[in-house]
């Protein structure tokens, strides 16, 4: 097939370029013809949809996994890989997630939206508690503040940011595809949270297969994620995001789920297939073969 490889953008750019590196040599080997196209280079909007079988959408955040993108694809009438508009933008947006999520009684962290500027004026909740950015990605923007942390340090917009009850346990991914569980894997690093240095710099992270959890937890992580997989109406792979507490009787709390998750040699999604004896270029296949139903 002819496929539009698009990667790069504005936002979590290196994520996009890592990731379309590896989709590139792999659907080279599958024995595709393969066009890139940097969207922050190139008007893709413009871009000629004649002889093109199928978008291969390798962007992170923003336009590229928002619905901006998915729109454009869906207007060209091209095939492209990942959920579709409607799907993308509610996923990218953790209020409007969150919503969605319990009203399928999945179970979320407390929270609220506010500013940085209302923050320091007045504590949300009481610490420790999480702010992050509604929209974001790749852990960018998130704080965790602490008894001891000092809010006039911090350093971001006055857009508005989600404010969530901290929750200690285990950092677990599922990841989900073709509405089925490919499995999932569990995060052990240094650091405070599972945040950019650890997903990408980091030596010392580890990705294990859970052990350490109960069947109750463990059918909670994979009901919930099918749920919002399915509730979304998501296509082709997705990752869900846990904490679970150590208390067994606890269930877990879904942080979000991802429409386009990373590809990279460090990507959570690629780890899981290969733990369960799938290979990177047949998790591409499997993606290409969902965009094309």
């Amino acid at each position: 097939m002819n496929i539009v490889l698009l990667f790069g953008g504005y936002t979590e750019r290196d994520v996009s370029i890592m990731s379309a590196k590896e989709v590139e040599s792999s659907l080279k080997r599958l024995g595709h013809k393969v066009t890139k196209i940097d969207i922050s280079k190139e008007d893709f909007c413009y871009y000629s949809e004649n002889n093109i079988d199928l978008i291969f959408n390798s962007l992170h955040g923003g336009i590229g996994e928002n619905g901006i993108i998915q729109s454009v694809c869906e207007l060209k009438s091209i095939p492209y890989t990942g959920s579709a508009v409607l799907a993308s933008a509610i996923a990218m947006n953790k209020v409007l997630a969150k919503k969605v999520f319990n009203s399928m009684n999945i179970n979320t962290a407390n929270s609220l939206v506010s500013n940085i500027n209302d923050i320091k004026k007045n504590e949300p909740m009481e610490r420790p508690y999480v702010i992050k950015p509604i929209d974001g990605g790749s852990s960018l923007g998130v704080n965790i503040i602490k008894k001891d942390s000092n809010l006039d340090r911090l350093e971001l917009s006055d857009k508005k940011i989600l404010v969530e009850t901290y929750v200690a346990g285990k950092e677990i991914a599922v990841a989900i595809i073709e509405n089925h569980i490919l499995g999932m894997i569990e995060i052990q690093h240094d650091e405070i949270f599972y945040d950019y240095k650890s997903k990408y710099k980091s030596s010392r992270t580890k990705y294990v297969i859970p052990k350490n959890i109960g069947a109750y937890q463990k059918e909670l992580l994979e009901s919930f994620s099918l749920s919002a997989h399915k509730i979304l109406g998501c296509k082709g792979v997705t990752r869900a995001d846990f904490i679970v507490p150590d208390e067994p009787s606890i269930q877990p709390v879904l942080l979000e789920i991802n429409t386009l998750p990373g590809l990279t040699k460090h990507s959570l999604v690629p780890k899981i297939a290969q733990n369960n004896g799938i290979n990177f270029d047949d998790l591409i296949s499997m993606i290409i073969k969902d965009a094309l139903i």
